[in-house]
This record gives C-alpha cells, structure tokens and sequence, in this order.
C-alpha cells in the first residue's frame, strides 16, 4: 500500500517571538556547528529523561544577519496551528551555514484557525537556526583509551599583520533618557569573563582531505584523518621562542621541513613543543547535567517538540516532526515496527542538515522500501530532504543531487508513486511573485524539476499545495490566479513529470496540504479548515482525477470547531482527523469519500492534532502537540486498535526521546567565585560557584520565572553588585528587558521595567544580550525591534538604579549588529558587525561615559572578503577582539588588537583544524583565553586558545572524554579568576544532550 502525509507544520510557536534573523542576508552569528548525527553506540545514559536544553537566549541582534533568509510574510499555505502555546524570549535558529549558541526567533502570530495565510510570499523559518542542537558524563559509553596517543605540539598562530580601518560610519537616531529604580546596597566587585560569540566556518567552504569517516564511541580529534593541507596555510608561520635548558637537534627540523615541501600535513607539529607562553595545565571536565538544574519550583521541563505527519505502510508507521528543545533543533522520526503498538526513537546518520539546514519535518511519504521525508523551510538547494529504506533509518540528502532546488523553493506536500516520489510547491519567480513546482525523484535523492512553465502561468496556478498519487497516477490542488476564488485542480498520468489542468474548478475551497486521499473507487478531497454555518464539511469525488463532483458530506460538527485537519488514504478506504469543537477532536472514516462515519472520538486535547493514518492492520495513529507546564509544548501521539477505544502512546518510555530545556549562556568570575546565568525549564537560570565545580541555584523563584518564558543572556560583576540581563515575555508576542542584580550573586531583585528600559508601544522586541562592567557604571547592549525595523541600542546604569539609554548611535552599511560590550582604560567598547552576507564589516564603537559613542573605522583583516567582530575584553591596557572573516580558503577565526582605544588594529589568524569558532573570551592578568571548537563541521570537539596579548595564539585541545568523540561538542562560555579557567558547554548527538564543565590551570612560562 502507497501512503501519503500531508501537512508541514512551522514548529515554533505563535507566541514565538520573530526570528532574530528575520531581516535581509544575515551576518554569521555563533550558533554551534550543524549536529553530525550517527546512529548511537552502548549506552549507559541514565539522565537521558532529562538532557541540557534550551532556546538560544542570546537575543537577536539590530539588524539582518547575513546568510538567513529575509523577512517575509509567511510561506504560502504553510501557517501555524494556532494553539501552539509556549515559546520563549530567544529560541534556536539554524537557518544559516554557521551555527552557535545565539539569538532566537519570535514567530509571527496566527489566526485562531491558523493552518493557512494565503497569498504570503515565503519566509524562512526559525532557528533554531539554523535556528542550528551536552556533555556526557553518563552519556555514551567510549572506546577504551589504553592505548597511549602522541599528541602534536600545540599549533600557534601565524605571525600578526597591521590594519588600517576602512571608511568610517554615519550616524543615527535612537532614543534616550534617564529612569531612576528602586534603592539597593551592593558591595564592591571586579568582572572577569566576556558574551557572545562567533560561528562555525562553512563545511562548503573548507579544503578537506576527503569525507570524515564516522567516530566511534571513542572518536574525537585523534581518531580522525589527518589535517588537510588547507590547514598548513591557515596555521603559517608561528613566532620562535627561545627553549631553556633544550637544544632541538638539526636534522629533526630538516626532516620536518622535507616533510612539508613534499605534501605531508604536518601543521599540528609546527612551532616549538617546549616553547614558553601562556599555556593551560591540569585539565578536569565533567557533566553539568545535574549542576545546572531548575529550580524545584518549575512545573514543566521547557520542552519544545512537534509532530507535524504520519503515514503507514502495512505494519511500518511513521511520525515526524521536530525538537527545538535543545540549541541543536533536530529533526524527529518516532518509528512502529507492529502497526503502532510499541514505539521507538529513529537513528539520523550524516548532519540533520546540510551547511545548518533545516531539521523540523513537515511531511513524510513512503512504501515499499523507500521513504522520503521534506524539511517545513525554504529548500535553497534541497537542503531539509531525508531518504530510509525501512523507514527507522534516515540519511540527509547530499545537496549534491539536489540541483533541481533554487532559492525560494518550498516542499508543500509529497507522494509516493509508482516510479518513485512526486513533491509539490511553490518557487519565488524572478518578479517576486509566487509560482507553482513540482520535482520528480525515483529514490529521493536525485531529483528533476517541473517548472511553472510546464504547470501555468501565474496568473492561473500561484503554486501547489496538495498531492496524492495511486500509482504513477497523480492529483494535485493549487492556488488560483490572482483575483479568483476557485482552486485549480492538475493531474498527471506519468508520476508528475507532465500535468494537465482539469476542467473543474471548486468555488470556496481553499488548497491545504492533507486536502487529497486516494481510495479504491478514485480520489477523494475534503476542504481543509472550512464547514458550513452548521457545521458540515462538502466532499468531492472523481475516478480519474479529471472530473469532480459532489458526492458526500461530513457532519456532526459545531461551528466553533475549525473542520477537517487533514485526510489519510488506507487500505479500509478514507479517513480524516477533525476538530468538531473548540479542542474537541474525532476521527470520521469512509469506504469511498460517500458515507461517513464517527468512528473515534478522541475527546478534548489542549492543543492541535494535525497528523492521522491507519496501519495495515487497522490501527489509527493521530499525532500533534499540545501545551503543558506553563511553557511546555509536548507531542501527542494516540492510537486506537479498529473498533478498540483511543489510548496515548507512552511516550516517556521512549530511550532519548525527551529533553529538559537548560542553556549556561554565560558565566563570570568575581570576589565570591563564579556566577553563571541561562535558562532552566522555560524559567531564568543563575548558577553560583565557588570553585567552578559544585554549583548551586540561586533565587528566588519570583525574580527568575514568570508566567511565559524568561532568559538569561550575559552578566557582569561591578562597583555596585551583579547585574544579569536578558529578555521576558510579555504576552504571546512582545518581549522586554530581564535586568536582575545582586549584592552576592546568591539572591536576586528584578529592575523595574520602565521609561527608558521599556519598549515602545509598537514596539514588539526589546531586549539586552550583553553586558559590562566599567569603574564608572555598567553598560549594555541589545536590540530593539518596531514597525521601520531593527536597530542596536545601548544603555548606561551608574549605579543599577538609574538607567540611560544612548540617544545617538553610530550606524552605518544596511545594518548593525552589536555582539559584544567592555570596558576599557579610556571607557567602554561595543563591538559586533555591519553589512550583508559576504560584505560584512567588523564594527567598533567606544564611549568615554557609555551614553554617547563614535564610531571607529571599519574592520577588515587582509585578505577577507567579510568580517565581523563577536567578542571584546580589555587585557593590560589594549582592547582585545575575536570575530570570524570570510576568505579565500574559507570562515577563519581572528584576533584583533588595538593599543589606541580601537583606531588602529592588529590582527592575527587563530590556529584552527578543518573549521572552527570562538564563543567567548575572557581576559587574565597573564592575557586571553578563548574557548569553542575546532574540527569537522557538525562534529567537532571543544577548543580552547590563549594569547598573552592576543596577537600570538596557542591552541589547546581538551581530551577529556565529554569533550570529543561522537556528535558535536564545544565550551561556550569562560570566565578566569586568578589562574583557575572555569569553561560550560555541551556535547549533543541525535539522542542524548549534555552540559560540560571544564576547569584548567593557567601558568604563564617566561
């Protein structure tokens, strides 16, 4: 039996807040590398109920970011259930090619009906970037490590170049204006430890040897292949240091030097192995996940997952959707193997997505061995596209067979036919406006394109938004032209590859996916979302697929429900899944679309139940989403035996499945210790420490929760106490300033939210994402979002009671995006970037008292195409950067200097692997440590590097056991007190999601 499921569900909420990147060709942000998922090894995972996750707090920046897809209405046809209920300030995004932990998104609102908007030209959906998906102390078990590894040296970075800036910025307008809070005593402090940070370098960017070959347990950075040579001109040549008391024979460099000119990748070796600097000793890591944990006052676990289609083929049922739970979205196949009465977790090999693509599931069709899955977003070049032969397995189409996607392409439903697949769609035409596609594919992974040409024009079809197929015969529903109400009805005899439009036209019905069953008799459509004044739903016949007419209806159904939500075609015939009233649903079945029957009331469910099929044996499974816990968006999955009543799966008994919505964002060294700040179960998250080992929850649960979702971004320590920022939900759509401060760390008082710290009245975003301490008073930076756009904005407190914020800013390029605040010996520093994908430039922007700023000059490393800033610090008496630049070889991390209060620079490139990001920096009295990651795109391990003046680098690779090996790891937060390195991140595969804990000892040798 061929089987089809309609149906892509934007897997965000409508309280979601719109994407961070929601603007023209976003900037490279610092999301963490796309999620290399591999089928999982033994594993021992006993917390893997409960795993690290949570929404990309960081909030999203003033402006486009390069490389995300511009702000647009949403995809035609493709608009939310409306009762998704729970989102957060800033959620995951991995829409771009780079990805790590930053921004979030913020959905648009829907309608209370919501599956459908119309005429909306196509959006990019979040991220959760590509809204881009812990550390596993309990994780995945490991291959021994009895043997004894040798470690190359640690590699240096090559030699610094000298910047001039390029053309410098106007200014423009923002808002200003001073507001007093309540009274509070603080003690005096210092800060140590810096926000957010860069992002992974394109994998179609970066020279390799060849593919990477899968990790095992025990992989990570000494089980791969070697180095590329690409690797040898991205290290270059590294300073000599004198070595006491060691004389390196001759002849060992010789061999060294003959080895390089005849090919050898040695650049892991180059530099001095004894040589002096700034180096890390002592290594500890280990599992955060039970460090880190919400306060026992939440309700829910933050949870954020979506089933959006199910389809069956004889015993074999499928469900798909998406998990935005954890900063890595990933995508979801929950797999029945007898007819839907036991359940499993499906294995993901190869990335979620190619280059940070999407990974929520929208629709699903398969039968007879081979199945295909399609992605809800924009497909570019075919990005989002799965293939299995059993339907448990699922690989990641290779873009590389996907030629037939363009830019603007969107999947809308599949089916499986005779020949293979048939997808159909909507594609952006060179005059913006909106036309039908359709692709044809024996096995899903090579494709061929029917173009609108080959459909109709414009203004007949606008685009296809429903298909169903017997054989390679098929049916499809698209959008009539501009100015007309009566759907277009095309066929196609071949499997798609040619299509005739038929002479019928259906006044008032409105295309939707899941609108088209086939039956034994011929084909069957139901309107989606539509029903009489009393209720009943009109169905339409025809046997061939050319001519329709009326032949039955549904009824039974109130006026408050919103109709049929999609259609199934089974071996028994027809069936649908509908809301007969508000959050009441039921199941109607039919032989041959004729007669209809109530054959399953599945009662009320608080939330949407979009997704129905019925196995060969007659089992119907319904699946959907529902809100729990405040802020928990669950899956729900039911299943009723024919004539047996509906019972809901277990789904907590299904190994990796859930996860807990927990982020360390950042963390700061004062006088007590270590203060970290995040997010836990949808509620704020502040952490203390006095060692960077044990760490307990602070409070209370007043200052830290609320009624939506409330997240921590950066935090400082200064002359008058703790001050933590981030963003609050407001209502289903709006998100202001989180400010909490504290006099210890320990307990915590929010700031009043008013005049200049609140938002305007069309104003639906403002929020700060970073934060620093200066001797005159703190500085913040964020991002305020209204009707004419997004702007950066800066505020000042003196004291944590009275807040300024900056009246006029520097602005320049199509935009600006502040990443990162510090203060310096003259004042305070924002850095971050301006410009589209590919023509980014770093921003700098100084400030002697933190209201009024100038813009430096540009910056630019030579020999980059692109680059931005991410992260600033003040080491001795210089300003020390990192950021990401675009090159000839591909994204390289840099570090940038400037001893003038940021008018001239001094840039070196960090050593790196393959590919690699910095996430945060912090500053010592011996000089910088960076940390992030470092390896293959999707799998790389964590990274650490130190400077003693952040022009010469030194890279060390943490090898304990939670920082490489299988999936993807990276610290990306850092803070320094004294010598003792305090570093939180996370290691995440597709079905266990961990926090880490790293610690080291610095010791700088002379």
């Amino acid at each position: 039996m061929l089987s089809v499921v309609p149906g892509p569900h934007d897997p965000r909420s409508p309280e979601r807040p719109p994407d961070d990147g929601s603007g023209d060709e976003a900037v490279p942000e610092n999301f963490p590398p796309t999620l290399q998922h591999f089928p999982p090894g033994p594993s021992d995972d006993g917390p893997r109920g409960m795993p690290l996750a949570s929404p990309w707090m960081l909030p999203p920046f003033a402006a486009p970011v390069p490389e995300e897809e511009p702000l647009r209405a949403r995809p035609e046809g493709l608009g939310g259930e409306r009762r998704r209920p729970h989102t957060r300030p800033y959620s995951a995004s991995r829409d771009g090619a780079h990805g790590a932990p930053d921004p979030g998104a913020v959905s648009e609102g829907r309608d209370r009906d919501g599956d459908g908007d119309g005429d909306a030209a196509p959006r990019s959906a979040s991220r959760r970037a590509v809204r881009p998906d812990v550390l596993v102390a309990s994780g995945p078990s490991r291959a021994s490590r009895s043997v004894e590894r040798v470690r190359p040296a640690e590699p240096v970075a090559e030699a610094l170049v000298v910047v001039e800036p390029v053309e410098p910025v106007a200014e423009a307008a923002g808002e200003g204006g001073a507001h007093a809070v309540s009274d509070d005593d603080f003690e005096p402090v210092r800060r140590v430890g810096r926000p957010p940070g860069g992002r992974p370098a394109r994998p179609d960017l970066l020279v390799a040897q060849g593919p990477p070959g899968r990790r095992g347990p025990g992989g990570g950075r000494h089980h791969r292949s070697s180095p590329p040579p690409s690797a040898v001109r991205r290290s270059g040549p590294t300073r000599r240091r004198s070595v006491r008391g060691l004389v390196v024979p001759v002849a060992v460099v010789m061999v060294l030097a003959v080895a390089v000119a005849g090919g050898l990748a040695l650049w892991g070796w180059v530099g001095d192995p004894f040589g002096a600097g700034l180096r890390l000793v002592g290594d500890e890591s280990g599992s955060g996940d039970s460090a880190f944990v919400a306060r026992p006052e939440a309700g829910g676990t933050g949870s954020s997952q979506v089933l959006n289609a199910v389809v069956a083929d004889g015993s074999t049922v499928v469900a798909v959707g998406s998990d935005t739970t954890s900063p890595v979205p990933r995508p979801l196949f929950l797999v029945s193997t007898d007819g839907g009465s036991t359940w499993r977790l499906g294995r993901v090999n190869g990335p979620a997505g190619f280059q940070g693509g999407p990974t929520a599931v929208g629709a699903v069709a398969g039968g007879d061995g081979r199945w295909l899955a399609a992605g809800n977003d924009l497909l570019g070049t075919g990005q989002g596209l799965w293939t299995s032969a059993d339907g448990y397995e699922w690989t990641a189409v290779d873009p590389a067979g996907t030629g037939a996607f363009t830019a603007g392409d969107k999947v809308m439903e599949l089916a499986r036919t005779s020949s293979g697949f048939v997808a159909v769609g909507t594609t952006v035409l060179p005059d913006g406006t909106s036309g039908a596609v359709a692709w044809v594919s024996p096995d899903g992974r090579g494709w061929s394109r029917v173009d609108t040409s080959k459909i109709g024009a414009p203004d007949k079809v606008r685009g296809l938004k429903a298909v169903v197929a017997r054989g390679d015969a098929v049916v499809a529903l698209g959008d009539p032209g501009q100015g007309r109400s009566s759907s277009v009805i095309l066929r196609s005899a071949d499997g798609g590859r040619t299509w005739l439009r038929t002479g019928t036209e259906l006044d008032g019905v409105i295309p939707e996916p899941g609108t088209l069953a086939a039956s034994g008799g011929g084909f069957v459509l139901v309107p989606a979302q539509q029903h009489g004044e009393k209720g009943d739903v009109q169905v339409y016949c025809s046997s061939q697929g050319d001519d329709w007419n009326r032949c039955g209806k549904i009824t039974g159904m109130d006026s408050d429900g919103a109709g049929v939500r999609r259609l199934t075609s089974s071996p028994q015939g027809v069936a649908a899944i509908a809301e007969t009233g508000f959050e009441r649903y039921a199941v109607y079945t039919s032989k041959d679309g004729h007669d209809w029957a109530r054959s399953t009331d599945l009662g009320e469910v608080p939330g949407s139940l979009r997704a129905v099929a019925v196995s060969g044996t007659g089992t119907l499974v319904v699946g959907g989403d529902e809100r729990a816990a405040d802020v928990d968006n669950r899956l729900i999955l039911i299943t009723a035996p024919r004539g047996g009543r509906a019972a809901p799966v277990p789904l907590g008994g299904i190994d990796g499945l859930a996860r807990a919505e927990r982020e360390t964002a950042r963390v700061a060294a004062g006088a007590g210790g270590f203060v970290a700040v995040g997010t836990a179960s949808g509620d704020a998250g502040v952490w203390t420490s006095a060692d960077g080992q044990g760490w307990t929850a602070a409070g209370p649960a007043q200052a830290l929760g609320g009624p939506r979702r409330q997240s921590l971004a950066d935090v400082a320590q200064g002359r008058h106490g703790w001050l933590a920022v981030g963003g609050t939900m407001t209502d289903a759509s709006s998100t202001e300033p989180l400010l909490l401060t504290s006099a210890g760390g320990a307990d915590w008082r929010r700031v009043p939210i008013a005049g200049p710290l609140a938002p305007a009245a069309d104003h639906d975003f403002l929020a700060p994402h970073a934060v620093a301490a200066g001797p005159s008073g703190y500085v913040l930076a964020g991002e305020d979002r209204g009707p004419a756009g997004s702007v950066p904005v800066l505020w000042f407190t003196p004291d944590l009671k009275r807040y300024t914020r900056a009246e006029k800013l520097p602005a320049g390029g199509s935009g600006v995006r502040l990443h990162d605040v510090s203060a310096t010996s003259t004042g305070y520093v924002a850095v971050g970037g301006a410009g589209t994908a590919g023509h980014e430039t770093g921003v700098v922007w100084v400030s002697a008292d933190g209201t009024d700023w100038t813009a430096r000059k540009p910056l630019l490393p030579p020999g980059a195409t692109s680059a931005g800033l991410r992260h600033v610090v003040l080491h001795g008496g210089s300003v020390v950067a990192t950021g990401i630049a675009r090159t000839d070889q591909g994204d390289r991390p840099f570090g940038a200097v400037s001893a003038d209060n940021g008018t001239t620079w001094r840039v070196s490139w960090l050593p790196t692997g393959r590919a690699a990001a910095v996430q945060d920096l912090a500053a010592t009295d011996d000089g910088v440590v960076a940390v992030g990651w470092d390896g293959v795109p999707g799998e790389g391990d964590s990274a650490v590097w130190t400077s003693e003046d952040g022009t010469t680098w030194r890279r060390h690779d943490p090898d304990q056991g939670n920082q490489s090996g299988e999936g993807a790891q990276w610290l990306g937060a850092v803070a320094v007190a004294g010598d003792r390195v305090v570093a939180l991140g996370r290691s995440t595969t597709y079905d266990a999601d961990h926090l880490t804990v790293w610690r080291s000892t610095l010791t700088a040798e002379r």
